[in-house]
């Protein structure tokens, strides 16, 4: 009961009053029969219930005033709770915290959810429910389950009531959506809000954003499960070991270098010193204490010998680590087997070695050259007498400077055995230069090699002067008995123009023997015939002069265009008495290529003197010269300078076309060919960089089709 209530109960009650009777009157001496003696008693009754009223108004509104005041302390009390219960919802900027009343209304939204979820808490309370912030599907699975606890449907905001019920509130995961869709885990815990009589009429959901421990966790386990994997195919073997030579492994690959199993060393049972060989020891020892006076890292190589007495090789990269106290406290490094390396290192030795002694022995020049520049590094004694240079004069020159030498013309080699290319290049000619000048040849072969812990080539050379000068003469041979089949036509080519002088002089000498008088004008006409003819013949003589000369192997731009038109000035004349008709079909500005004009000049007179040869053996039906043709055409295909020469001849037999690059293979009649011609072709063509391919038809002609790179 309030005060208000007693004071109000209070002053309804009957009011005991105890007066004094008044002295006696002073008009009467008989107070009982005196009148003014009732109304002066009635008046102190008066008094004292005024004063009893007064007392009484007095306690009310010193209560009401109290209570006034306790209402105010209890409402600033409530105020004081209010906002430490804001506060503290506000300064949980890690938990979401949502409460909601019996139908599941938010009545709470604070700060982090506000930031957590993208609301604001004006727009959820007493507006949305919790489900909103949930993912449906995630809704609809632990709906399904909690249904099966409580063997009835949960559905919609029942579900976290079913929670809040649980004996056990304990934090589980769950996803959040944000207001923007975007989904993040959570950690959730639901729990019920009652009222006085223990009712629930709520409740509250606390929730912390773990996006980024869910992120650290997925890292964590990504880089235990790389370490994992590291550890497990790398070939080193990671270990831990300690000051009384005890050690532990992290994996089994111990157990196959070592033949002990892994439990044996982490249970003590073996210490790792005892494995080392005993030579290896000392060494081993002194490497461990260097470290321990500098950076504590070290690398060192020692045997130890394996449970069957097999002996290994192992490196072992390590760290020391010491304690607080500077005392070894452990040595954290991996092992790594190089019993394979150390072989191959002797075998490398024992290699180098031989490689050595025939470097120095071997009868033929040998250079090491660096494939940047082709700069000498090293080079064997049988050079420096090829050469006449001494190894100091050699040593950082340049190879090229000796003569040709160009990788980029040079021939990938294939290996005949195998079918493969071995990486080396060959040279087949190069003409080299003596210290004192002395021209000789070689044939050169390249392939890379290591050097001194870097990539180099390394060069021999086969000295071919003798072959070559041979070669030159079988060639030089070929080419007179070329022109010695030529001589008929050539000798009509010389012919015409003498003929043209002595028609002119005859001409003069008869105006002469008449008296005849020779005008000026005569004269000068022929004396300009006489000057074209002695020019015409002088250009044939050079023409055969530059053919018959014994040629080089110097290379230069070559127009394919320019070798025909000269062969054909010199050849010409005896197809066209031989009744062969050329066609030309010649590209404009077609590109030069490397070779040496002499040598291809023979090439194209070898094809045109079996071009004509091959028509002459077949038999003329028509009895015209349409059917007699050479053509000779030049185009660019495939970015190469192909020159082809066709005839419409009697063609090569299937069984013949495999063999007419061979020396001395020849279908003609003895006498009228040493079967040279087409393998003199062949070999200059291939000097060049060159291919050439063979296209025939027995009765209807033959195709050669030559290919080269352009200069």
């Amino acid at each position: 009961m309030t005060p208000v209530a007693h004071a109000s109960i209070q002053s309804r009650m009957p009011i005991q009053v105890s007066y004094r009777w008044p002295k006696r009157c002073e008009h009467c001496q008989d107070r009982e029969n005196c009148p003014m003696q009732d109304l002066i008693v009635e008046n102190e009754i008066l008094k004292e219930e005024i004063r009893v009223s007064r007392e009484s108004a007095e306690i009310t509104a010193s209560l009401v005033v109290k209570q006034f005041e306790e209402t105010e302390r209890i409402l600033q009390r409530f105020q004081m709770a209010n906002a430490q219960r804001k506060t503290v919802l506000d300064s949980a900027s890690h938990m979401a915290i949502i409460a909601t009343d019996k139908r599941g209304g938010i009545i709470v939204f604070n700060k982090c959810a506000e930031r957590m979820l993208g609301y604001r808490a004006g727009e959820v309370i007493g507006r949305l429910t919790p489900l909103v912030f949930h993912d449906p599907k995630e809704l609809q699975e632990k709906a399904a389950i909690a249904g099966m606890d409580v063997k009835h449907p949960v559905e919609g905001i029942d579900l976290f009531f079913h929670y809040a019920m649980q004996t056990t509130q304990e934090q589980q995961e769950w996803i959040y959506l944000h207001r923007d869709g975007t989904a993040f885990p959570v950690t959730l815990s639901i729990n019920p809000l009652r009222d006085p009589d223990g009712m629930v009429n709520g409740f509250l959901c606390i929730a912390t954003d773990i996006t980024e421990k869910k992120r650290s966790e997925i890292a964590l386990r990504e880089s235990e499960r790389n370490y994992r994997l590291l550890i497990n195919n790398i070939p080193n073997v990671v270990f831990k070991g300690y000051p009384d030579g005890t050690i532990d492994f992290f994996d089994d690959k111990i157990e196959s270098i070592t033949g002990y199993p892994k439990e044996m060393f982490l249970s003590k049972a073996l210490k790792w010193t005892d494995l080392i060989v005993e030579e290896d020891k000392p060494r081993a020892k002194k490497i461990f204490l260097d470290a321990l006076k500098s950076n504590r890292q070290y690398i060192r190589e020692y045997r130890i010998r394996k449970k069957k007495g097999e002996v290994v090789w192992l490196q072992a990269s390590s760290q020391i680590v010491c304690d607080e106290n500077g005392r070894v406290d452990f040595v954290s490094g991996a092992f790594l087997d190089i019993t394979e390396r150390k072989m191959a290192e002797a075998a490398l030795h024992d290699s180098e070695e031989k490689y050595r002694s025939l470097f120095d022995s071997g009868p033929n020049p040998i250079f090491v050259l660096d494939p940047a520049d082709l700069r000498i590094l090293d080079v064997s004694p049988a050079a420096l007498d090829a050469y006449g240079y001494t190894k100091d004069e050699l040593l950082g020159r340049c190879f090229g400077e000796l003569g040709e030498f160009e990788i980029h013309e040079a021939t990938l080699y294939t290996d005949s055995a195998t079918g493969g290319a071995d990486g080396c290049f060959i040279n087949q000619k190069a003409r080299h230069l003596k210290k004192d000048g002395t021209p000789f040849y070689i044939r050169v072969k390249a392939c890379p090699i290591k050097y001194q812990d870097r990539e180099a080539l390394i060069l021999a050379a086969t000295d071919i002067t003798e072959a070559i000068e041979k070669d030159a003469q079988l060639f030089q041979s070929s080419k007179m008995t070329t022109l010695g089949e030529m001589s008929a036509g050539i000798a009509h080519e010389l012919t015409q123009p003498l003929n043209a002088i002595k028609i002119g002089n005859d001409y003069l000498k008869l105006k002469i023997e008449k008296g005849n008088p020779v005008s000026s004008e005569e004269l000068n006409r022929m004396a300009t015939a006489v000057t074209d003819q002695v020019q015409r013949a002088s250009e044939i003589i050079n023409r055969l002069r530059e053919f018959g000369r014994k040629p080089d192997f110097k290379k230069e731009p070559v127009n394919f265009n320019t070798i025909i038109t000269d062969v054909l000035k010199i050849i010409g004349r005896q197809l066209s008495l031989n009744n062969i008709h050329v066609v030309y079909d010649l590209a404009e500005n077609l590109p030069t290529i490397l070779a040496n004009p002499n040598r291809l000049e023979q090439v194209l007179f070898n094809l045109v003197t079996n071009a004509r040869d091959a028509i002459g053996q077949q038999p003329d039906d028509t009895g015209g010269i349409n059917k007699r043709n050479i053509i000779i055409e030049t185009y660019v295909g495939n970015d190469d300078v192909v020159c082809a020469v066709a005839d419409t001849g009697s063609g090569i037999p299937d069984e013949n076309r495999d063999k007419i690059f061979e020396p001395f293979f020849t279908t003609k009649e003895v006498g009228k060919g040493m079967g040279l011609g087409l393998a003199i072709t062949y070999g200059i063509v291939r000097d060049y960089g060159g291919n050439i391919t063979v296209r025939s038809k027995v009765g209807k002609g033959t195709r050669f089709e030559m290919r080269f790179k352009r200069a």
